[in-house]
């Protein structure tokens, strides 16, 4: 019977600097998931997640991988979930169900957590449909732009569209999938409705792969909407100077004064203690309820 999970979790070389520009410590980056965790956890209870880690932080040739595999080494009360791949092989994926299995692996020097789109349960069926708002080299004014006449081709077949910032450059708009089908029907129904908003603003807008063939237009890409590819959830760090966060806004913060580098470390916490309602509550099961 394996160990129960300690009571806290100790974060070692707690003064080691992951963030040199901002002087970020790995005390201060453990200290900001506590106080979001329990907004964040839900985004990942019951997801494998892929750990984006930076063990000693930022830096020109300091290691960054990716890691979906759970290293024998971690403790048993770690949970996992081993899923094979298309070739057969076999992946035990952590899940990232409470805070003390959160802080272990922020310890571990993860930054990022990358969780599928759909849960234990129901592997095959997202939970959420993702549009991912990429501007590659168009204006964040165009961005906005794009972003709100998503919500109103999506408002218009009665869904009810979150934003967030990404974490980098761009917005993500979601909404949760309660239509029937899995991945497959969510993928090619979301390509629809970016490909009504990319015709509305034809010069703004493009559902193009190609980066050569985007003339300068924001990216609507749908394509991580696939079984076994993940997603940057809400409230995560990004590992990029400034130290930013994935963060949910309100439609009527989509306006020219929006800064996504506004969202950091040091910022987020207080404007997260002033909301009343998380703005991606939609996203989330109804307790009780269907989901």
């Amino acid at each position: 019977m394996a160990a129960p999970a300690p009571d806290v979790v100790e974060v070692t070389n707690p003064d080691k600097v992951l963030y040199p520009d901002e002087g970020i410590t790995k005390a201060d980056v453990a200290a900001y998931y506590r106080k979001v965790a329990g907004r964040l956890l839900p985004f990942l209870e019951g997801r494998p997640v892929t750990l984006e880690r930076l063990p000693d932080g930022l830096g020109a040739g300091r290691p960054h991988f990716w890691q979906k595999h759970t290293p024998p080494s971690y403790p048993a009360w770690i949970p996992r979930l081993e899923l094979k791949t298309e070739d057969g092989r076999r992946v035990p994926y952590t899940l990232v169900n409470d805070l003390t299995t959160l802080l272990y692996l922020v310890n571990q020097g993860a930054l990022t957590f990358h969780p599928w789109l759909s849960r234990v349960g129901s592997l095959d069926r997202p939970d959420f449909v993702l549009f991912d708002l990429d501007p590659g080299e168009a204006p964040f004014a165009d961005v906005l732009r794009v972003a709100k006449q998503l919500r109103e081709e999506l408002s218009g077949e009665g869904k009810e569209p979150a934003v967030k910032t990404s974490g980098k450059s761009g917005l993500h708009v979601l909404v949760r999938w309660d239509d029937a089908g899995g991945f497959d029907e969510a993928r090619a129904w979301a390509l629809g409705v970016a490909t009504r908003a990319a015709e509305a603003l034809p010069d703004t807008a493009t559902t193009e792969i190609r980066k050569a063939k985007r003339a300068g237009r924001v990216y609507i890409d749908v394509l991580q909407n696939a079984r076994g590819k993940h997603v940057v959830p809400p409230y995560v760090l990004r590992p990029v100077p400034g130290a930013t966060i994935s963060t949910p806004l309100d439609w009527k913060e989509l306006t020219p004064r929006l800064d996504p580098k506004r969202f950091t470390l040091r910022t987020v916490p207080a404007r997260l203690a002033r909301l009343k309602r998380d703005p991606l509550a939609p996203l989330l099961p109804v307790p009780g309820g269907k989901g």
